[in-house]
């Protein structure tokens, strides 16, 4: 089987209005928790708990109690708080650094299979949706992933063979585990970070397991020394080139940066995986079969234009995750229909309109 994978989340909701009367509304709210509120016996009304721990929870998202007993307002809310006390559940989420796509809500993950065959002119998609995993806003597409292959499966349909994503499912892990697993994982890998003027990773000829990598100026790294992080057990190496070979290098403004006498590079284990994708996304053959990977955008735009998927009708993560089940069911008894409809078109000879097969 193959598959199209990709995530898709809400619509930027309008700013919250600022009230001045943040400071006294956060005292009262304080007071209120501090007592105000508990019966003859100090202890809080059974009915009322569960709306009191989240007016706690909303009171200490938003504010923060001084030694002296002052409220004050606090700079950023954490993750996941509480943007709307009659929907909890709902959490606000980015998808980039600059905050113009913001939205209050949940993230979708959608799968679908991929036509094999070009698809004849009038000819209806003979793709069909086999995922809908719905998450928390700020949840990382990587879980995502791993959250719709297990839906997958649970459905009793095999893992895919082959399945296309975007960038942001593309890490060496997976595609370590879809090696693995014997599987191909076909998407770009993101770029390196950006270092300016100054040459990136992407730069260097690494050959990890060797422990070696040859700089753009064809010098050959003189060190390599392994780095674990302790509390997670992710091994780095650190790879570096001599201070006499990067002192005397013509490209030497180009990959060292000011105050630095020689270039350090830092990669993972896995690190082959994503060079050999890196330079693979340089060929034509790779660009082409990218195309692929487009349809997943229209489904996204079918879904959201003719069954509503960014606008939750009910609240509750459980309640919406079962409402993107019934789009996803919806969307697939719409495209059967058509394909049915237009099969049957064709071994009679003619079009949706009656005419010879092929006409317009």
């Amino acid at each position: 089987m193959v598959c199209l994978l990709g995530a898709l989340c809400g619509k930027q909701p309008r700013p919250a209005r600022q009230s001045p009367r943040l400071g006294s509304q956060g005292r009262t709210g304080w007071r209120g928790q501090a007592g105000a509120w508990k019966d003859a016996a100090g202890c809080w009304p059974i009915v009322e708990r569960d709306a009191l721990v989240l007016l706690q929870r909303v009171f200490l998202e938003n504010y923060e109690l001084a030694p002296t007993g002052q409220t004050n307002k606090t700079r950023a809310q954490p993750t996941g708080a509480v943007r709307n006390p009659h929907e909890p559940e709902a959490q606000w989420s980015s998808k980039s650094t600059t905050q113009d796509k913001a939205w209050v809500g949940y993230k979708a993950q959608v799968a679908e299979t991929v036509q094999e065959q070009p698809r004849q002119p009038g000819e209806p998609t003979a793709n069909f949706l086999t995922a809908l995993v719905t998450q928390n806003a700020p949840a990382s597409d990587k879980p995502g992933m791993a959250a719709v292959l297990a839906e997958q499966q649970a459905m009793g349909l095999d893992v895919p063979g082959t399945l296309y994503v975007d960038g942001a499912y593309v890490y060496s892990e997976s595609l370590n585990d879809a090696r693995v697993q014997g599987r191909e994982l076909r998407g770009p890998a993101p770029a390196s970070p950006d270092r300016g003027k100054i040459f990136t990773i992407e730069a260097f000829d690494v050959h990890i397991e060797e422990r070696y990598a040859v700089c753009p100026a064809a010098q050959r790294s003189s060190n390599c020394s392994r780095l674990e992080v302790q509390s997670t057990g992710k091994v780095d190496w650190r790879i570096e080139w001599s201070k006499t070979v990067c002192s005397t290098c013509p490209l030497q403004t180009q990959c060292v940066s000011v105050g630095q006498d020689h270039r350090t590079i830092a990669v993972g284990e896995l690190h082959s995986l994503l060079q050999d994708r890196r330079r693979e996304m340089q060929t034509d053959a790779f660009k082409l079969e990218m195309h692929r990977r487009n349809g997943i955008e229209g489904t996204q735009s079918e879904l959201v234009r003719g069954y509503g998927l960014r606008q939750a009708r009910y609240r509750g993560q459980a309640k919406v995750r079962l409402q993107n089940y019934f789009i996803g069911a919806a969307c697939n008894i719409r495209r059967l229909f058509r394909r049915l409809a237009w099969e049957a078109f064709q071994a009679r000879g003619v079009n949706s309109v009656g005419l010879p097969a092929g006409a317009v």
